[in-house]
């Protein structure tokens, strides 16, 4: 079964603030999980001037206590590999993350995507895919998808929030703040494929 969560969210704040707010928030008191960032590759492309980074991070291992019964689950870390390119010319990114931990019983991935606003130029769309498929734990994977679910679920949200807290103590209110940041979290479960939701 696989397990996933689409997220779309507008900053009010232009592209190029937000991508590097992005880039830098890891690790932060604001988010314990994240207990470690390492940089472990970073280029410009000669040509396009796309920035490329690959990062490493060592995150706190969130799996319930009587779930790590499971010998396989009861790790000291969960790692985390994120890969990112940045268009500083077109004020766009791509994100691409997997976790490392338990490959082999299964497959978490996600699929980020930051852009100028055709509303306003001055905001930028966030639109992130998060997909978790869990093989290989026999009658444990139904509990199992449900945690996943809910860490899915839950992640999104508060990735946001720290996102909107950073931003609004580097750069102020930002602009237009009449009205609230959208944010639209949708989770889907199939049995054989990812829907798409817009």
């Amino acid at each position: 079964m696989v397990l996933g969560l689409d997220v779309f969210h507008v900053f009010k704040y232009p592209a190029d603030k937000v991508i590097k707010t992005h880039l830098s928030k890891y690790p932060t008191p604001k988010e314990k999980f994240v207990e470690c960032i390492k940089t472990v590759e970073e280029k410009v492309d000669a040509v396009s001037g796309v920035e490329y980074r690959k990062k490493l991070a060592t995150c706190t291992n969130v799996v319930p206590k009587f779930l790590r019964r499971l010998g396989l689950l009861n790790v000291p870390a969960i790692y985390l590999e994120e890969e990112s390119w940045y268009h500083r010319r077109q004020s766009t990114a791509k994100i691409s993350s997997r976790m490392l931990t338990w490959a082999d019983l299964a497959q978490l991935s996600e699929e980020s995507e930051f852009r100028p606003s055709p509303e306003n130029p001055n905001w930028t769309e966030f639109r992130m895919r998060g997909t978790i498929a869990i093989t290989g734990v026999g009658p444990f994977g139904a509990i199992l998808e449900y945690y996943a679910q809910v860490f899915l679920r839950g992640g999104g949200k508060k990735s946001i929030r720290i996102m909107e807290e950073l931003l609004r103590e580097r750069y102020g209110e930002g602009t237009n703040r009449s009205s609230k940041p959208s944010s639209n979290i949708l989770s889907n479960t199939t049995n054989q494929s990812h829907h798409s939701v817009s």
